[in-house]
């Protein structure tokens, strides 16, 4: 239930935010827009997505999960009022912005969820959930959006998200307790040691061999149990969560740590892996228009707009394959390596995604240059885009999460920094896209010496 009305929240605030093309014929006609102030009303709402996050990110880890998400998603609904009774250019680009603020919270506080309530092996399949969720609001949004403009007005998609954005505002209220928590350094310590011990002892085993490498470091101290089951306490649903104490230390840090690990070179990758694939679906969706209209297909507008559905398709498919796939790799390469888990070996998941990326672009590509059949544009261009880029993000942001969970919320800064300025600014680069996927065997072979390189970062001590 907690991660669900998440999943909701961002759909309705990707849906919301990135729907902004069918409606840009009925701006024009009302404020006089040129394409260049048409552009800006995404451009400067996507720019806001990832930068808000610089403050979303230490206000999360300040006041808490919970605290926050309410939080930004009031600001989310003031921003869909502003916009449904704006009267000018500047006031609606204004509130173009503050939506960009409030919708941020979708795009860190989800992972940062997925993080601490699932175990490893449990990761990759709602990782895969999240950016599913993601994709999902972007094709459906503009479909919605044109349907409902030409029918009501486009102030009337406003007011939708508005009603459906409270919505969500009671659903995180109710279903969604604080999932921070601070836990013991030492208990995780001493729950290592007691794993490292041998499975079956005899009586003569009454203390550890001298080879564990624990042994003695508490020497007087009883391992605590763990209880199976449990339940959200009536604090983790309070309104407001207290401020942790050392809050001027987690402000400062918070906002200096994405600048810091943005260069570490496994967190780069990420970033850059999931903006090139996310370029490949911009680049489709800025140029559909314009060939899919023009001979010898000659769609009209809401066909067009009805084309994204392939987009759709290929999610779906990708969700209920990426990341159970993902997951599974994981388990059965740990299960080889004498049960000893390394990050690495997800990145085996992104192997049969990188195939249908090149088969994806390049027939997409000789489709649209030689007027092939429109079928194999939508079925191979579009379709199998929304199946490669949910699946190739959910796996290369779950490798990294693998390797610096307590920094998940600052890892998902510098993706979505990376991906949306790329987007904003380089979306044609086609080495942008199929790059950082080549560089991903460099990262299985050398990823572990890459983490070597950073093994006494403080960021590891995060979750204490």
């Amino acid at each position: 239930m907690a991660i669900i009305s998440q999943l909701l929240a961002t759909f309705v605030s990707c849906a919301s935010a990135l729907s902004m093309s069918p409606m840009f014929p009925y701006f024009t006609k009302e404020f006089d827009l040129n394409d260049t102030q048409l552009l800006l009303l995404t451009g400067v709402c996507i720019l806001a997505f990832a930068y808000a996050n610089f403050i979303i990110v230490p206000c999360s880890n300040i006041f808490g999960r919970r605290t926050t998400f309410l939080a930004f998603t009031a600001i989310s609904i003031a921003s869909y009022i502003w916009q449904a009774r704006a009267t000018s250019y500047p006031s609606l680009l204004v509130a173009r912005v503050l939506n960009g603020i409030g919708a941020a919270t979708n795009e860190t506080i989800p992972v940062q969820t997925i993080a601490e309530m699932f175990f490893l092996h449990e990761r990759g399949r709602w990782m895969m959930a999240y950016f599913s969720t993601t994709s999902l609001g972007a094709y459906l949004g503009p479909v919605i959006s044109g349907n409902i403009t030409q029918r009501f007005g486009w102030r009337s998609f406003f007011w939708l998200s508005m009603a459906l954005t409270c919505f969500n505002f009671l659903t995180i209220l109710i279903c969604y307790p604080e999932t921070k928590y601070r836990r013991d350094y030492e208990w995780e310590l001493r729950q290592a040691c007691d794993l490292s011990l041998p499975s079956e002892k005899t009586p003569n085993d009454i203390t550890p061999p001298v080879d564990v490498p624990c042994k003695g470091f508490f020497p007087t101290q009883t391992t605590p149990t763990i209880p199976e089951k449990g339940s959200p306490s009536r604090t983790q649903f309070a309104l407001w969560q207290s401020p942790d104490p050392r809050w001027k230390a987690f402000l400062l840090r918070d906002i200096l740590t994405p600048v810091r690990v943005c260069i570490y070179p496994i967190i780069f990758w990420a970033g850059a892996t999931v903006a090139g694939t996310g370029n490949v679906i911009l680049l489709w969706n800025l140029t559909e228009s314009t060939v899919l209209s023009a001979p010898p297909y000659n769609f009209t507008p809401s066909e067009v707009g009805y084309s994204n559905f392939s987009f759709v398709v290929g999610v779906v498919i990708g969700l209920v394959t990426a990341g159970p796939l993902s997951d599974w790799v994981a388990m059965k390469a740990t299960s080889r390596n004498n049960g000893i888990y390394e990050a690495e070996m997800r990145l085996f998941a992104l192997i049969p995604f990188f195939a249908i990326f090149l088969v994806s672009v390049l027939v997409g590509a000789f489709a649209i240059s030689h007027l092939w059949p429109w079928p194999v544009i939508l079925v191979v261009g579009y379709g199998l885009s929304g199946l490669f880029s949910a699946a190739i993000a959910s796996i290369a942001v779950a490798y990294a999460v693998d390797c610096y969970k307590p920094i998940s919320g600052e890892i998902m800064i510098v993706v979505i920094v990376v991906r949306n300025t790329c987007g904003f600014s380089m979306s044609y680069w086609f080495a942008l896209t199929v790059g950082p996927l080549v560089l991903g065997l460099l990262v299985y072979w050398f990823g572990k010496r890459l983490r070597v390189l950073t093994r006494n970062s403080s960021v590891h001590l995060r979750g204490e």
